[in-house]
Order: C-alpha cells, then sequence, then structure tokens
C-alpha cells in the first residue's frame, strides 16, 4: 500500500478518455483554470493557437495551461485522446517543461495504453487509488515529455521539415481548392513564413507547385479515362476551364485535347505492333 508523497506535491486527473466526434461542433471558446492535453489519433480538427485557427491532424498534440485560451472546431469522426489535470506536481513539471500549445508527436501505442490506464484509474473511487492515479499521472506526463523531446530532436524543429510537410500536404490536397491560409494552417505558421520557407527549400512558389500538381492528376487522367476535359479540370482542381486550357499549354506544349489525342495514337501504335 502507498503510504503518502513525499515530494508533497499533488497530481490530480478531473478527466481523462478519449472521444470520437462524429458531427461536426464547435467547442466555445473559454479561459481554462485546468491543464489540457490533447492527442489528435484520427481524423482532423482546428484549434486555436495564437489567435488564428490551426489545423490538426492525427500524431498533433495540444497542451494548454490555465489561463490560455481553448477553443475547438471539430470535424466529422475526429477522434482523440485528452486528459484534464490541475495539481503542483503538474504546475512544477509544466514549468520546466515549457512545452509549445501544438507539437506533432509519434502515434505511440505505450503512450495510448497509458492513457487507457488512467481512464481506468479515474473511475474507481477510493483513497489508495487516487494516490496510485497521482503516480500514473505523472508517469504518463513524463512519457508524454520523452516523445515530445524525440520529435524535437529530429523533424518538428527543422524549417526543411516543415517545408516538407506543406509539400506533403499539397500533394495530398491540390484538386481540391486550396488555400495559402489553409496550407498556413496546417503547417501551424504564418503565410508568409509558409511562402518563404517553401520557396527556399523548393525554388518556386507554393501555387506553382500546386499547379504542377493539379496538372499531373489532370494528365493521368486524360491518359486514362473516358472523362470530358472539362470534367477532368473541375476534378483536378480547376475550376475554370480557360485557366486550365492556358496553363496545361504553357507546360505541355499541347492543348488538353491535343495532348488526348497523341495519347491515343501511341496506344493504338502499341497495340499495333
Amino acid at each position: 500500500m502507498l503510504h503518502g508523497r513525499e515530494d508533497n506535491l499533488r497530481a490530480e486527473t478531473l478527466y481523462v478518455g478519449m472521444a470520437h466526434h462524429k458531427k461536426r461542433f464547435r467547442n466555445p471558446r473559454e479561459l481554462l483554470n485546468t491543464y489540457i492535453i490533447r492527442l489528435q489519433t484520427s481524423g482532423s480538427c482546428e484549434a486555436l493557437i495564437d489567435n488564428e485557427f490551426v489545423v490538426i491532424e492525427p500524431g498533433d498534440l495540444l497542451m494548454f495551461r490555465p489561463g490560455e485560451k481553448y477553443e475547438l472546431i471539430l470535424k466529422d469522426n475526429s477522434i482523440d485522446y485528452y486528459v484534464i489535470c490541475n495539481g503542483t506536481w503538474i504546475d512544477q513539471w509544466w514549468d520546466n517543461f515549457s512545452p509549445p500549445q501544438k507539437t506533432n508527436i509519434p502515434l505511440d501505442d505505450d503512450l495510448l495504453k497509458l492513457w487507457n490506464q488512467l481512464a481506468k484509474e479515474t473511475l474507481r473511487m477510493n483513497d489508495t487509488i487516487e494516490e496510485l492515479t497521482d503516480y500514473k499521472l505523472r508517469v504518463f506526463c513524463l512519457t508524454l515529455q520523452r516523445l515530445h523531446d524525440i520529435a524535437g530532436m529530429g523533424k518538428t524543429l527543422s524549417p526543411s521539415y516543415i517545408a516538407y510537410r506543406i509539400k506533403k500536404f499539397i500533394d495530398q490536397h491540390a484538386t481540391e481548392a486550396l488555400t495559402l491560409e489553409q496550407i498556413a494552417k496546417h503547417a501551424g505558421i504564418s503565410i508568409s513564413r509558409a511562402v518563404n520557407l517553401f520557396k527556399t527549400n523548393f525554388g518556386q512558389s507554393i501555387m506553382s507547385y500546386a499547379i504542377e500538381v493539379r496538372l499531373a492528376v489532370a494528365c493521368e487522367r486524360i491518359r486514362f479515362s473516358a472523362m470530358s476535359l472539362d470534367y477532368v479540370a473541375k476534378s483536378s482542381g480547376f475550376n475554370n476551364y480557360t485557366y486550365f486550357h492556358r496553363q496545361f499549354r504553357m507546360h505541355f506544349g499541347l492543348s488538353p485535347r491535343q495532348y488526348r489525342e497523341e495519347q491515343q495514337k501511341r496506344s493504338k501504335l502499341r497495340m499495333e505492333q
């Protein structure tokens, strides 16, 4: 049996668990009087970071302390783990750790197991288990800090990593109605910094790269589908066919129709050989 805390500090778990949000929901802005630790594990949401909403994706960790503003816009099928806690030990640990409000960590199985254990212990109501929960919360916090430090030693603080993260986001979403604001929010930085980082690392603007990705998608759809050229343009991220036609000719020296005819001729020759 445990006989008291030698350091006279306290780590108190108030609420802990996993939340699955099946519908879009806005968690109203509040000024916190507790600590909140939240890990996105599936889907996405938006969180208020430095007075701007930032896209939160799997692996993104949110850490807020008392006195900070907290607001979420939850999207369909967003899943997260959360801990709401207080205590003098948490005060001391947080001050020494000084975590940012948003960072990215590996989705570690051991951490999620600790999260689930902490949730089970919190449901039990007696003094012995309350003390056990105190120490489980400390282990949880120190494990979380270790994962944060591992991530920070590698890619999280690297400008080139942020630039490659922007590039990956464009690769995945280029056919959608992308804006610089959305891209910057995903990276958790300002628009001007996102623009400069991408230009420095890849030698071209964010939007010119997005156009290249859209054109590559359009080429694949022209070659391997019977879609109309107008639909190819729209499904590849170009809302205006005239603009699509101009960009296509500029990049490939052919109109979309000429490109399709050329590909059909080549396909026919291969079949005849």
